[in-house]
């Protein structure tokens, strides 16, 4: 065989001398950047940014399904209480007047209690210098089941939140 010359079998290991240099050189970056992307979490864990961040992507996700579910819950209990509110008593108007034209100090007096759907009660007391009555008639859907006296109907117009058609004088009893 012939012998190969020392200058060309040292041209011919440079590259393979060179790569081996690159590639340690690589290995030492590497590590580094991997050194530098290590986060010390609150558990005392280590993990990689790319890991946390990964895992921070998925809790994501499922915090904002999450509050999409609860957003709608949330709707769906406002609807309920909105619809059960309706029938809560929470309109009144009152009105005080002189029953009997013997009687001053506006003793007497009517109280309209209704919910939003214009149901409830309307109660009266006439007091009169010996005796007081009190009365109590129903509304459903702002409809009385008997007459109303112009003070109730007062009271029922203020409970409503109209303004009340100006009553004449005071009458007799209701």
């Amino acid at each position: 065989m012939d012998e190969v010359p020392l200058w060309a079998l040292i041209v011919a290991a440079a590259p393979g001398i060179a790569a081996l240099g690159a590639c340690g050189w690589l290995w030492s970056a590497l590590r580094r950047v991997r050194a530098t992307q290590r986060v010390l979490l609150p558990d005392g864990s280590k993990t990689s940014l790319v890991d946390r961040q990964a895992r921070l992507s998925l809790d994501l996700e499922h915090l904002e399904r999450s509050l999409g579910e609860l957003d709608d819950l949330v709707r769906a209990q406002g609807q309920h209480v909105e619809a059960e509110l309706r029938t809560a008593l929470r309109f009144q108007g009152l009105v005080r007047y002189n029953a009997y034209r013997d009687m001053g100090g506006e003793q007497s007096w009517s109280l309209a209690l209704l919910d939003a759907n214009q149901t409830g009660t309307v109660v009266t007391s006439l007091h009169a210098r010996d005796h007081a009555r009190v009365y109590m008639k129903h509304l459903i859907g702002g409809r009385a089941e008997q007459r109303l006296s112009p003070e109730e109907q007062e009271a029922v117009e203020l409970a409503i939140g109209r303004p009340p058609a100006t009553p004449g004088p005071p009458g007799e009893g209701a």
